[in-house]
């Protein structure tokens, strides 16, 4: 599965099978039930399938439950909130699951996710006892058709917990078929990750992360310079079938590089924004790099994260958080 993201420029926030019987566009119909199928969501275990049911409102409108989890062993709580990717990584979850159950592509085909852009509301991110249960409007604009399937469409999300708004953002996906995937990777299309040595890691509190084998990045001879690891055996952010590094894991590595870099401030960003430019090869090195930016907002901090491999461009990032340093 392809999880590349393309984002323009530096984001500014704001303040197979279908397993059921094919419908017409316009039906009304509700999906509820304790899980959805994982391979809906491209994710090889239950326990990280975020969305929950979902219910068509008209060709273009839908509407999603999900919850995010108080003690998932990866997607731990930083400073008392729910961990940043989580709205990136719901956001692809209901994006894929609706292109699967409501829009015709079938399971294995692949997915180009475009302009991954969101910003969250932190007052309404805070960790309870217990799961956090959320709602997911979504409004699909700029959609294309092929043969009755979906070949690319806008997908703008509003997350609500209890009825207020908890995150918006939106994505751009492109459907490629089996054919036309093995078109643009070539050879590399059977590439698979290694399992090896891997390199030292940065301090997981400085990243924010729970245990070392959740930090992604290795110190190099530059503060602001840091290498891509990936602790062997990964499963929470690495799928085994993936030809390349899956893009949530480098939004993950972008926020890590923030954090890192901002240290020992408290830097816990609200908006977040990606641009891919390339897929992320297994098993060519990739340099994380970061910086200060100047940002949009008053009383803000604003830091840019780069991914590249063999010097070129693979990922730019840009995260926004409240400036503590005031």
């Amino acid at each position: 599965m392809s999880d590349t993201m393309h984002v323009s420029d530096t984001v500014q926030p704001r303040t197979p099978h279908q397993t059921r019987r094919k419908r017409s566009l316009a039906t009304t119909t509700a999906h509820r039930g304790p899980c959805v199928p994982r391979e809906f969501v491209h994710r090889p275990h239950v326990g990280d399938v975020l969305v929950t049911s979902w219910q068509r409102h008209d060709n273009t409108r839908f509407s999603l439950t999900a919850q995010w989890p108080h003690d998932h062993s990866y997607f731990t709580p930083v400073h008392g909130r729910h961990h940043l990717i989580l709205p990136g990584e719901s956001i692809r979850q209901a994006g894929l699951l609706l292109c699967h159950s409501e829009l015709g592509v079938p399971v294995g085909h692949h997915f180009v996710l475009g302009d991954l852009v969101y910003t969250t509301h932190p007052e309404h991110l805070a960790v309870g006892r217990g799961p956090t249960l959320l709602t997911i409007d979504v409004n699909i604009s700029r959609m294309r058709l092929r043969s009755g399937k979906l070949s690319s469409g806008h997908f703008a999300m509003t997350f609500r917990k209890e009825g207020r708004i908890v995150a918006t953002g939106h994505s751009e996906v492109t459907v490629a078929s089996p054919a036309v995937y093995r078109r643009i990777r070539g050879e590399r299309i059977s590439a698979r990750r290694r399992l090896g040595p891997i390199p030292p890691a940065v301090p997981h509190r400085l990243t924010g992360s729970a245990q070392e084998d959740d930090v992604l990045l290795s110190p190099t001879d530059r503060p602001d310079r840091w290498q891509l690891r990936v602790a062997p055996g990964h499963a929470a952010v690495v799928n085994p079938a993936n030809d390349h590094i899956p893009g949530m894991l480098l939004l993950d590595a972008a926020q890590q590089a923030a954090r890192t870099l901002t240290a020992p401030e408290t830097f816990v960003p609200y908006a977040f924004g990606t641009e891919f430019h390339r897929y992320a090869e297994h098993h060519t090195p990739c340099i994380i790099t970061a910086q200060r930016i100047p940002s949009a907002l008053p009383d803000t901090t604003t830091v840019q994260v780069i991914g590249t491999q063999n010097g070129e461009p693979v990922f730019v990032s840009a995260l926004t958080a409240l400036d503590t340093r005031i």
